[in-house]
């Protein structure tokens, strides 16, 4: 039987004991012939004849595999069947009694793909509400099959019992031999002329003949060189910054495990309840800062007040729900949760409409003894009216803002983008312009610096660059023309070879590895707070705009201010989990405001805009792409080449450059 395995190790295709149980009976029985087999996996483009590739080849001979006894699984209830749902606490807790009546009845407990179901449906509770029934779940064993290969025999084990087999010695030493032939230098060549050799993880890996590589058909930008203006003198001002928070420098402990069996699912389930913990705490310091804010009180705490006692309350939004006399909320805490009404002749009913699920709000009111919580203010975390001023500088700086440059999509405003570096190498058209780039100290890229690859559905055919690595290349080598005395700050987006979930850490070097050359280039996270001259900025690429758009009546992608705004009053950068916007599930939320800043940037919807609210310059700093097809689709008209100009000392935008002519 040895020669059945030779055979096929000669024509350089290997045998995995499964696939040889499997075949080597029909073998025997001349059910099949040797080249038919190599036919096959030569079909299937492999020369790993496992037992996929041998089950296969059987069912097309018309021949029976083994049948091998599956475990590991327990079924309790009819095929098809699917308990009911439901939607109010009194009928889940009339289910769950009738569930644990069947269980005692027949005497045993029912297990669900081995995995524990709980009948909480709060998040971050950390006690037990009287609304919500609680349903013990029992602990899980699941069995599978266990494959174990020793030489000179095999055990297979099933759950119920062991089945031995003894392996003829000279199969597997024959497999050793081959597999010492292919691991020994450049590997062997097959009669296709290609090479096997084996990886570092002893995996046969075929490598064909030597493909000639063409020459690209675009490119990046190598040859673009801009020599400074030899006429233009620059101001000699020192540079005075600090990134103050970067996603980085936060360290993070991940949860662990109740037991040694815990499950991966239910690691990711604690860390998003250790998310919302951490956002309500954060969110809860800030609203108890407001001094009108008074007597705070926990929801589970409710029913030990008085009716007619005024009280605040604070919690996350879990649900909220507009009828004809006001807002119905469902708000949440770590103890437990409540219903809100706030009716619609109340001072507070606009901004209380506008809240995004998730967010963290205050109602004062009164409790009354039916359960509803009964609302006559309404408080968002929000931004002081006032702020102590900063002293003034010694000398004029300024600031570029800029994002979403999308190098490699054919919709790159290429010719545009260099005549803004070339606008920053001193080619300037009037004497404010002058004055400008001579003070400009800082280039801050609020992220999507390259289009990607497979970001979107066809996005393939929208691209002039179709390599990654290619695009940070071209990127690189047109940033390397910002003067150097002109520190960037740049930070990843969702085009970006990033983490797609925010925050995003940084970009990953192995792609982004030519920006991190740039030596006046600083990589930032997503989102960061830069201190430039004792000024915060608060860089992020804004992606939490799409939520509020998608939440808020009246609120579009072509005013993007004014989302920032809703973002600002709630604190918060992406507030609503399960929407638009992925959300890492880390255990402390680093997307929440909680310094003050004296501006905020953000890009992502390609629209420029600038308001100031409450003393607070946000600024969406548009694009250097064109309208694409997909923004046509979902009616997105960017306004691409504007470049606001901040002087860092007020953090106003002084002035709007317009390099659209060129796009």
């Amino acid at each position: 039987m040895d020669e059945f395995v030779k055979s096929l190790i000669k024509n350089n295709y290997l045998l995995t004991p499964a696939a040889y149980y499997i075949l080597v009976e029909h073998f025997k029985r001349g059910e099949f012939s040797l080249a038919e087999l190599i036919k096959f996996a030569k079909s299937r483009r492999t020369f790993i004849i496992d037992d996929v590739i041998a089950t296969d080849f059987l069912k097309v001979k018309g021949l029976e595999a083994p049948v091998e006894e599956k475990v590991g699984f327990i079924s309790t209830g009819e095929v098809g069947q699917e308990a009911p749902e439901s939607h109010e606490e009194q009928i889940i807790a009339e289910e769950t009694q009738k569930k644990e009546q069947f269980s005692a009845e027949i005497g045993e407990e029912v297990e669900i793909s081995g995995e524990s179901v709980s009948a909480e449906g709060s998040s971050i509770s950390t006690g037990t509400s009287d609304e919500m029934p609680s349903s013990s779940s029992s602990d899980v064993s699941e069995e599978g099959i266990i494959e174990e290969f020793y030489k000179g025999k095999s055990s297979i084990s099933t759950g119920n019992e062991t089945q031995e087999f003894e392996v003829p010695e000279d199969v597997f030493g024959v497999i050793e031999e081959q597999q010492e032939l292919l691991s020994n230098g450049n590997g062997e060549e097959n009669n296709n002329g290609e090479t096997v050799v084996l990886t570092k993880y002893g995996l046969p890996m075929v490598y064909g003949p030597e493909e000639i590589i063409e020459e690209k058909e675009y490119s990046v930008y190598e040859d673009f060189i801009i020599e400074p203006n030899p006429n233009f003198t620059y101001a000699q001002i020192e540079p005075d910054y600090e990134v103050k928070f970067d996603v980085r420098h936060v360290k993070l402990k991940p949860p662990k495990p109740k037991n040694a069996n815990g499950k991966e699912g239910e690691i990711i389930v604690e860390a998003y309840a250790s998310l919302f913990r951490s956002r309500l705490k954060k969110l809860r310091r800030i609203l108890r800062e407001n001094s009108e804010i008074k007597t705070v009180v926990d929801i589970a705490k409710l029913r030990y007040v008085k009716g007619d006692e005024e009280v605040t309350i604070i919690g996350l939004v879990n649900d909220k729900r507009e009828t004809n006399k006001g807002l119905i909320f469902e708000i949440e805490d770590q103890t437990g949760r409540v219903k809100v009404f706030l009716p619609k002749d109340s001072e507070d009913y606009r901004d209380a409409f506008k809240v995004l699920p998730d967010a963290v709000v205050a109602f004062k009111g009164f409790y009354s003894k039916k359960g509803i919580f009964f609302a006559n203010k309404f408080y968002l975390p929000d931004v002081p009216l006032y702020r102590k001023q900063k002293p003034p500088l010694e000398e004029k700086v300024y600031a570029i803002l800029i994002s979403d440059i999308h190098v490699g999509s054919r919709e790159f405003c290429e010719k545009a983008f260099m005549k803004f570096l070339e606008w920053l190498n001193g080619y300037v058209e009037t004497k404010e312009e002058e004055e400008i780039v001579s003070r400009t100290k800082y280039l801050i890229i609020a992220g999507d610096v390259v289009d990607g690859i497979g970001v979107y559905p066809g996005q393939y055919s929208d691209l002039v660059i179709p390599d990654i690595f290619d695009q940070y290349e071209a990127l690189a080598n047109l940033l390397a023309n910002v003067p150097k005395h002109i520190t960037m700050f740049i930070g990843p987006g969702n085009h970006d070879a990033a983490r797609p979930a925010i925050p995003q850490p940084e970009f990953y070097e192995e792609y982004a590895k030519p920006i991190y050359k740039l030596k006046n280039a600083v990589i930032i996270s997503n989102p960061a707070v830069i201190r430039l001259h004792g000024r915060d900025f608060l860089i992020a690429h804004g992606r939490g705009i799409e939520d509020v758009v998608s939440f808020v009546p009246g609120l579009t992608h072509h005013k993007p201010g004014l989302p920032m705004v809703e973002l600002l009053k709630m604190r918060h950068l992406a507030p609503t989990f399960g929407g638009k916007v992925p959300i890492a599930p880390d255990p402390e939320d680093l997307l929440v405001i909680e310094e003050v800043p004296d501006l905020v940037q953000m890009g992502h919807v390609h629209v420029y805009d600038a308001v100031v609210y409450r003393g607070i310059q946000l600024v969406n700093s548009a694009t250097w792409q064109a309208q694409t097809e997909f923004q046509k689709m979902v009616n997105i008209v960017p306004t691409p080449g504007k470049v606001p100009v901040v002087d860092v000392e007020s953090a106003r935008v002084v002035k709007v450059l317009d390099f659209s002519r060129w796009c």
